[in-house]
């Protein structure tokens, strides 16, 4: 299963813009499958400091999918339909989306209570997505071209993309 086609120069990575942000709170699998790939493959904790210690188990991360199709499958295989997370594609380097979604992991209500944003949960970016204006989605997607993720119950790939001002919204039903 390929999320976008896409033929590599020699010597870049296949897969060089295509990211994904894993939720390890969904599964315990995944603080322990990331650990494990941590070696070979770029995984960036969006948590940091006294939070990255305590919260490390249940914390998203950001991930390079790089030169093979390793993490791909291993997502696809073990997570897909169980709102593990999001796939996003960025000509941005792994360090500034790193930066860029670090900001957005807290959000403030009208009461200006300061809460945990866990956009990189499908079921709480899909809806969110289509109530933002035109600058909170410029905002929001900054370098991101595109997101993709599992609809509810997995049976399809939904595209987000951000266009004049509002978000197209484009699902494709998956194969059985």
């Amino acid at each position: 299963m390929l999320l976008w086609q896409q033929e590599a120069a020699p010597g870049q990575p296949r897969q060089g813009n295509l990211f994904a942000i894993l939720d390890a709170a969904r599964d315990r699998n995944i603080y322990a499958g990331l650990q494990r790939l941590a070696a070979w493959h770029e995984i960036m904790p969006l948590y940091q400091a006294t939070e990255a210690d305590n919260l490390a188990a249940v914390g998203p991360y950001l991930i390079c999918l790089g030169r093979t199709d390793e993490i791909f499958d291993w997502i696809w295989e073990n997570f897909w339909g169980d709102a593990w997370g999001i796939f996003l594609w960025s000509p941005a380097s792994a360090e500034a989306l790193w930066a860029h979604f670090r900001r957005h992991l807290l959000a403030r209500t009208t009461d200006g209570e300061r809460l945990v944003f866990r956009f990189y949960d499908p079921r709480v970016l899909l809806p969110f997505l289509p109530t933002c204006t035109a600058a909170q989605l410029r905002d929001f997607f900054g370098p991101v071209e595109h997101f993709a993720l599992e609809d509810d119950d997995g049976a399809a790939l939904v595209t987000l993309r951000r266009e004049a001002g509002r978000v197209l919204i484009q699902t494709s039903r998956l194969a059985e």
